[in-house]
């Protein structure tokens, strides 16, 4: 084992630290605070590749690679409940942790991941955390949405340290009109390509609307930076010194605020960084409004992306992901029903133009995902980290690869619809759907014609086992049919017992 790969799994290490469903929901204990769980499953697919919904959106526990065997364990110690009289009911300081093991196997690789080990600790409404833990960051359907914009669940987590509000915190001053979220960040970009990278991450969102309102509404943005690292790729690069990227502190105090540096180049950065600003930043404006009566909820979202002034400016308009959620309270009296509806809508088409000119206040081609300096982008060990629909390349067809050999990305001008569904049978049983249909246009200065046409669905479902205590058995059935993965057809089954 090298000493790069031995440095990786010892971050992870020493570090502190699929589907949300009603039927696992019903097996849990809401006043316990310990939970345990075990899952034996495994996949098969007609193609090599697992299809697209099979892996996707899943923190990067799923193989790209079919068929495999899958064994997943963890553990986690909650947060007291409400009615937990174990602690005092005046006290505001509380502990948790997680630990999540998976071994995936397969004739090709196998592989042992962590995508959760991390301890918390709350302070009233105020939380800090270290290791790794799946989250998603923006406005939107956290549980059935195509994949949230700038952090979507999609890739592995990574290790940081991070503090934030657990909610929103109503200010009282104004009589609970607006409430804040919000949470900063700093974490460690342990991919394989580089060493010694860091994370940035910031956001700031807020509700105008009491928790009583019909109507509420929401807006908020996150910031999100790749910075520091060394790698050989970078050694007599134009867009590094001596193959080693800006990390010090007066770096980080810039690239936080966002602003230029102080210096054009000097001997830690050259004019790419002066030019461009340290670190690859990118994130998304949110907004959404939220409409509560009787049984039925509603959530109207739109997550809008930027990588640059332009992007901040809406130079890149319509560009992001819209969507509606629809929910309503479980219905006891039916023994079929429609739980949750979810559509979406994803543009990156425009991306500030086609031209890139750096003499330009806004300079356009925001190529997103993809950066000059980090050769893999806004992906974590060959995932996309922000919306799953801009693809990592070794995941698409040969045709699509070969329309740029530097981009890590060269689909990310792309128009999808998405339809997702929920329904739940006689309190039991839960069933799931998800739809996509994309026109991929490949990048400026590159595009396939005409466009290529992508469909890729799942169906899922979920059970408890009648005369076994909390066991659930899960299976799902996926299909790929189009021009940008390879056509294939795929299911995975599994038994999961939970304590």
């Amino acid at each position: 084992m090298s000493l790069r790969i031995l440095h990786i799994y010892l971050v992870e290490l020493l570090s502190f630290g699929l589907l949300l469903s009603v039927a696992q929901a019903q097996v849990t204990d809401s006043t316990t605070r310990n939970h345990y769980y075990v899952e034996l499953g495994g996949a098969f697919a007609s193609s090599s590749q697992t299809p697209f919904w099979l892996r996707t959106n899943q923190y990067g526990i799923v193989p790209l690679r079919s068929p495999f065997f899958t064994i997943r364990a963890g553990f986690d110690r909650a947060y007291k409940v409400p009615n937990d009289t174990s602690q005092s009911p005046k006290s505001k300081f509380d502990w948790g942790f997680g630990i999540n093991y998976i071994l995936n196997i397969s004739s090709s690789k196998s592989q042992l991941l962590w995508p959760e080990v991390y301890a918390k600790i709350k302070f009233g409404k105020f939380e800090i955390y270290g290791g790794r833990r799946r989250e998603l960051v923006g406005l939107g359907d956290s549980t059935l949405s195509s994949g949230f914009m700038a952090w979507s669940g999609n890739a592995l987590p990574f290790p940081k340290i991070q503090f934030q509000t657990i909610d929103f915190i109503p200010l009282k001053f104004i009589k609970n009109i607006l409430s804040f979220k919000a949470s900063y960040a700093h974490g460690w970009f342990t991919a394989p390509y580089i060493t010694g990278a860091y994370l940035h991450q910031k956001t700031l969102y807020l509700r105008l609307g009491k928790p009583s309102w019909s109507f509420r509404f929401y807006a908020g943005l996150n910031h999100q930076v790749q910075w520091g690292g060394k790698a050989d790729y970078l050694v007599g690069s134009p867009v590094a010194e001596n193959g080693q990227l800006p990390a010090t502190f007066r770096d980080y105090i810039s690239l936080i605020t966002g602003s230029y540096p102080d210096d054009y180049s000097n001997s830690r950065y050259n004019s790419f960084d002066g030019a461009n600003r340290i670190g690859n930043h990118l994130g998304s404006y949110d907004f959404a409004l939220e409409w509560r009566k009787g049984k039925h909820n509603l959530l109207f979202y739109h997550q809008h992306p930027y990588e640059d002034a332009s992007g901040l400016a809406f130079q890149n308009f319509p560009d992001g992901l819209t969507g509606i959620s629809w929910v309503r309270p479980n219905n006891l009296a039916k023994s079929f029903y429609l739980h949750k509806l979810v559509v979406e809508y994803l543009s990156t088409t425009n991306q500030s133009g086609a031209v890139y000119n750096t003499l330009s206040q806004y300079q356009g081609s925001d190529s997103y995902f993809n950066h000059g300096q980090y050769k893999e982008g806004w992906s974590y060990f060959n995932q996309t980290i922000g919306t799953p629909f801009i693809a990592p390349r070794t995941t698409l067809q040969p045709d699509i690869q070969l329309l740029s050999n530097s981009n890590f990305f060269p689909n990310n001008r792309i128009k999808m619809g998405y339809l997702g569904t929920e329904w739940i049978i006689s309190k039991r049983i839960l069933l799931q759907s998800r739809a996509s249909f994309s026109r991929n246009y490949g990048y400026f200065n590159s595009s396939p014609v005409p466009p290529v046409n992508q469909f890729s669905c799942l169906f899922f479902a979920q059970t408890l086992l009648p005369r076994f205590n909390k066991v659930l058995i899960k299976t799902a059935l996926s299909f790929d049919q189009g021009g940008l993965f390879p056509p294939a057809w795929g299911s995975y089954i599994s038994l999961k017992k939970m304590w």
